[in-house]
C-alpha cells in the first residue's frame, strides 16, 4: 500500500516546490522583430558599457517580502539569457515596505457559533486578532543589451 502512495506524494511534492517560485520578471522588448538565439552568459553591469551595444529589452522583476536583490538580479539574467543578452545593465532599484497588518479572525472568537454549545469553553490559545507580517518587497529594473551591434538611438562619446 505504501508503495502505491509513495510515487503520489512525491509528485505531489514537486508540485508545491515548483509552484513556489518568489520573483517574476516581465520582459519588454524593444523591438520585437529582433530574434537571437540564446546567449551562453550575461553580465551585471552597473553602469552602460563604452562599447558599442544594441537595446533588445527592458526587464522588470518583482519579488516577494524577504527577497533580495541578488535574487532579483539571478531572476533577469535568466530571462536575458533566453533573450539572446550578452550583459543586463542595473537601472534603478524601488524598494517598497509594508508594515504588518492586524486583521480580526472571527473563525477563532469565543462568539463564533460553533461555541454555542460549550459556552463556558473560551480557549486561550486562540486569539481573535491575527497579525499579518509586512516586509520589504523590491522591484529591479534592467536593460538587456547585445555587444557588437550599433543601434541609431545609442549615445557615442
Amino acid at each position: 500500500m505504501y508503495r502505491a502512495i509513495a510515487p503520489i506524494i512525491a509528485a505531489l511534492a514537486a508540485l508545491l516546490v515548483s509552484g513556489c517560485a518568489t520573483v517574476s520578471t516581465q520582459v519588454v522588448r524593444l523591438e520585437p522583430g529582433l530574434r537571437l538565439a540564446p546567449s551562453q552568459g550575461v553580465e551585471i553591469l552597473f553602469e552602460k558599457p563604452q562599447r558599442p551595444y544594441r537595446e533588445i529589452a527592458l526587464l522588470e522583476s518583482r519579488g516577494m517580502a524577504g527577497d533580495g536583490e541578488v535574487a532579483l538580479l539571478q531572476d533577469a539574467r535568466e530571462k536575458a539569457q533566453a533573450l539572446g543578452a550578452d550583459a543586463i545593465v542595473r537601472l534603478e532599484v524601488e524598494k517598497t515596505v509594508y508594515p504588518p497588518v492586524v486583521v480580526y479572525d472571527p473563525f477563532f472568537s469565543p462568539f463564533y457559533s460553533r461555541y454555542e454549545l460549550y459556552p463556558y469553553f473560551y480557549p486561550p490559545y486562540f486569539a481573535e486578532y491575527r497579525v499579518i507580517p509586512g516586509g520589504t518587497v523590491y522591484t529591479l529594473k534592467t536593460l538587456a543589451i547585445k555587444y557588437g551591434m550599433k543601434s541609431g538611438k545609442q549615445d557615442q562619446k
